[in-house]
């Protein structure tokens, strides 16, 4: 008995082969595709080059205050009833710790210790002379007792009461004094009691504070806002 051959391999079946239809279109499709491509390249090559951010050069304008100097502050519905704030010697405390444990008039259950405190400025606020209409009876009454604000540095203007959290700063422009002035716009947002948010509008050339409008919004539609102006003396 003669041995089995093997047996023979079987041969794989071709590929079908792509049809020329198929191949045209593939390449008519990649052709558009270049096409497109190169539009963009053109346009992005043509089109003029973005303008550079405006310069971040924010001061702190709490650091230039002087004793003395002083502020005027009102309510945007009643800027008949405004209130002074004038700088108290001896001006910007840049190392608390080496001062006095207790500001005079001033006192915060949280802060029994002023060397504690953060570098501050400390202003009294006074009532300002109400502007009353002509043939208005005048008002004998003793005027109000000054009232100390402390002002942290790091505050952007608002009292120690008010202090929150940075949200955002921006260079802005504002008209103040009846000038359009270069400035800051600032965020803040606290948590708990007038959670904010506030914006305040900072300028190196407003004095005290830096502060030209500050602004609160309790709500959707109820915004208190504050201005400051500088009055022709404080006295």
């Amino acid at each position: 008995m003669s041995p089995a051959r093997p047996s023979q391999p079987v041969a794989a079946a071709p590929a079908p082969r792509v049809s020329g239809g198929v191949e045209r279109v593939v390449a008519l499709a990649l052709a558009v595709m270049a096409a497109v491509l190169g539009v963009v390249y053109v346009d992005l090559v043509r089109a003029p080059a973005p303008e550079p951010p405006p310069p971040f050069d924010f001061v702190n304008p709490m650091l230039s205050a002087h004793v003395g100097e002083c502020v005027e502050l009102s309510a945007a519905t009643t800027p008949e009833l405004a209130s002074w704030l004038v700088v108290r010697s001896p001006g910007v405390v840049l190392r608390p710790h080496r001062g006095d444990a207790k500001i005079a008039g001033w006192s915060h259950p949280r802060y029994p210790d002023a060397r504690t405190l953060l570098p501050y400025l400390v202003c009294d606020a006074r009532s300002a002379p109400v502007r009353k209409k002509p043939g208005a009876a005048v008002d004998t009454a003793p005027p109000p007792r000054d009232e100390p604000y402390l002002f942290p540095l790091n505050g952007f203007g608002l009292p120690l009461e008010a202090m929150g959290v940075l949200s955002d700063i921006a260079p802005t422009t504002i008209t103040w004094g009846g000038q359009t002035r270069k400035g800051y716009a600032v965020g803040i947002r606290r948590y708990g009691q007038l959670e904010g948010p506030w914006v305040l509008y900072l300028s190196k050339d407003a004095p005290v504070l830096g502060t030209m409008k500050r602004s609160y919004l309790r709500g959707p539609g109820d915004e208190q806002v504050w201005l400051f102006r500088v009055p022709e003396s404080c006295r």
